[in-house]
């Protein structure tokens, strides 16, 4: 969620302080231990990028150009860059995630040894720790508490996952070799919660699912005289193949039994995506094998519904670097060259960590158009 409060500095504060002509920023690099605990601050970082995704399977990816002091162990070692914002007689600081390193390559310059490190958030632990047997849940047993204890058999200590009440109503296995990451947002899908994410600040985090069309917008982005927005924004809308038909059946891999199933047809003849607009169906069919009850497998195809129709419409802008944003951010845009004005969710943005460089922002508009 994105969030301006900082270090004693009101969000009003924040905001004038980023959007000011003489903006000051400044970045820092912490040396952290294989359990997150500060070794020291570094030195050596010459520059870096974040990129956060929330589509994607590693959600929050950097990359660090940096000396080589030998105080570094690659293997065990984690970098947290700290984007710092001047603010009234004061800095405010933003830190950026948790990354471990990965990837390393060294090369010689000008006598002087440089390393080029690919880094990841905390869900790189969970998608490269695979069960070694048949991993089994008893029906009955608490969705979030399943997941918290397969947190812990990764070793992960830090997370906030929010609580639910519901439970299996079947045993659940996942097979040997399976990612913890992929039995982690299985059971997660079964409650109709987020996929799970790591914040800024190195918690694992997962809530229920709320479409953006019921979050309230965040921050405003409008090309005003107080703009951070930089020119060449585009819109790209993109329907060909987009479903409206929606339907997903809870299937028994074993005995191939359906339990449950849901289905949702946009058949709004006003709707130019629809059955009735298009002439014909594009259906998205699934086969699930979990979920808690028949109102979550509804909630389920309506989430599909929505995140398709988010594909309708996507923008694509650069800003000022805004050390603001963190998960799924929704916030107000307004740009009136390209008249696209309303409330949007990023899907991604990619910040170098570079005084006067410029933040990429990929967003899809929330409306509800199915």
């Amino acid at each position: 969620m994105l969030s301006l409060e900082r270090d004693g500095f009101t969000a009003e504060q924040v905001k004038k302080a980023l959007h000011s002509a003489h903006r000051r920023l400044d970045f820092r690099y912490e040396l952290l231990d294989k359990n997150g605990n500060k070794k020291s601050d570094l030195y050596n970082v010459i520059n870096g990028e974040v990129t956060q995704q929330s589509l994607a399977t590693i959600k929050r990816k950097a990359k660090f150009r940096l000396r080589e002091d030998g105080n570094i162990d690659f293997l065990t070692d984690r970098i947290r860059p700290i984007v710092r914002l001047f603010v009234r007689n004061g800095w405010a600081e933003f830190p950026m995630g948790e990354f471990f390193l990965s990837s390393p390559t060294r090369y010689e310059s000008d006598g002087q040894v440089f390393r080029e490190v690919d880094a990841y958030d905390g869900l790189i632990v969970l998608n490269d720790d695979k069960f070694t047997e048949v991993y089994n849940i008893p029906s009955g047993t608490n969705y979030t508490q399943a997941v918290i204890d397969i947190l812990a058999s990764a070793g992960i200590s830090k997370y906030n996952i929010e609580r639910a009440d519901k439970v299996t109503s079947k045993d659940i296995s996942f097979e040997v070799g399976k990612e913890k990451l992929y039995a982690v947002n299985e059971l997660l899908r079964g409650i109709n919660y987020e996929s799970i994410h790591v914040d800024v600040n190195g918690y694992f985090t997962s809530s229920n699912y709320r479409s953006p069309t019921e979050r309230a917008s965040e921050y405003d982005y409008v090309t005003d005289s107080d703009s951070v927005i930089a020119g060449g924004y585009s819109e790209e809308l993109d329907i060909f193949d987009l479903p409206n038909v929606w339907s997903v059946v809870v299937k028994d891999s074993e005995t191939e039994t359906i339990s449950l199933s849901s289905a949702y047809t946009n058949d709004n003849p006003n709707n130019s995506l629809s059955t009735v607009s298009r002439g014909r169906n594009i259906v998205d069919y699934r086969e699930i094998d979990n979920v808690a009850d028949q109102a979550t497998l509804d909630a389920y195809v309506q989430r599909l519904a929505y995140e398709a129709s988010q594909k309708f419409g996507k923008v694509e802008f650069e800003t000022a670097i805004m050390p603001i944003h963190d998960y799924a951010d929704v916030f107000t845009v307004q740009f009136s060259d390209l008249n696209v004005s309303g409330k949007y969710s990023e899907t991604s943005w990619t910040m170098p960590l570079e005084v006067g460089a410029k933040m990429k922002h990929e967003i899809r508009r929330t409306e509800f158009i199915v």
